[in-house]
């Protein structure tokens, strides 16, 4: 009686919430008559960014869609895009004395114009860092930074920051990690860190697989040597011409011969 009694409770509670619904939801949704014919502006088409870092450019295709799903006045535009203004750090090793150039341009900023950006450089003398506390202001205005002779003084890392000047919009930011090297300490002679093996490698010398090092053989010894292998190689092959001649000569004679191999003896 009570699992009856609950049974008929719960199902009381559900039709009670059920039917207020059922009763309310109309059978068909109306869509007012302006909005069945409303025409909207939809991307067909897109490309990706021309660059995966500062400001770039990609070329979308926009169409008016009505409700019957026909496309119509279709137009291609170029727009600007930025996917990430932080490009990274480029490294340079140079001697000292060398000319240098540092340069934030790219073909998308001279295909729009460098006046129309403004470029910052900030410095971070002697180190090599990503560190923003570590920056300090570089005086340089341009788009790049020339060394005419660099020095170990200016070592370090250079952060050029470009913005758009017509809203100081942040586009693009590029370090620079630079090092100069007196000529003095950058020897590229290799030969005297080499191994003894290496060495005598380096000279001409064959080693053999226990380490132990021969003197190459010289030329008309390699000669003499392929001369005699080739004579060897002769005379093999034609000894076995021979063998087979005489082998099928002494065959036909056999084969003429009756009763045998010899002659019978008369009895």
């Amino acid at each position: 009686m009570k699992t009856s009694a609950t049974s008929f409770t719960l199902g009381s509670l559900v039709l009670a919430v059920y039917l207020p619904l059922v009763v309310t939801l109309p059978k068909t949704l109306a869509i007012p008559e302006k909005l069945q014919k409303a025409v909207g502006k939809v991307i067909v088409n897109a490309t990706a960014c021309t660059v995966t870092c500062g400001l770039g450019y990609k070329e979308e295709t926009v169409c008016e869609v009505g409700p019957d799903g026909v496309r119509r006045k279709c137009k291609s535009q170029r727009l600007e895009c930025l996917t990430s203004w932080a490009c990274g750090m480029v490294h340079f090793t140079v001697l000292r004395g060398k000319g240098l150039e540092l340069s934030c341009l790219s073909s998308e900023i001279l295909a729009i114009g460098q006046e129309a950006f403004r470029f910052t450089w900030r410095l971070a003398r002697g180190i090599i860092s990503t560190d923003d506390e570590v920056f300090r202001p570089f005086r340089a205005s341009s788009h790049s930074v020339k060394f005419a002779s660099a020095q170990e003084y200016d070592s370090g890392t250079y952060r050029c920051d470009v913005q758009l000047l017509k809203n100081l919009r942040l586009v693009k930011r590029l370090y620079f990690g630079l090092r100069v090297l007196p000529p003095n300490l950058a020897n590229l002679r290799f030969h005297p860190s080499l191994t003894e093996n290496q060495k005598l490698v380096d000279e001409g010398l064959e080693l053999s697989p226990d380490n132990s090092s021969r003197p190459p053989r010289p030329p008309w010894r390699r000669k003499v040597a392929f001369a005699v292998g080739m004579g060897i190689a002769g005379g093999v092959t034609g000894s076995v011409l021979v063998g087979l001649v005489s082998y099928g000569g002494l065959k036909a004679m056999h084969g003429l011969a009756p009763g045998g191999w010899l002659p019978r003896k008369p009895s």
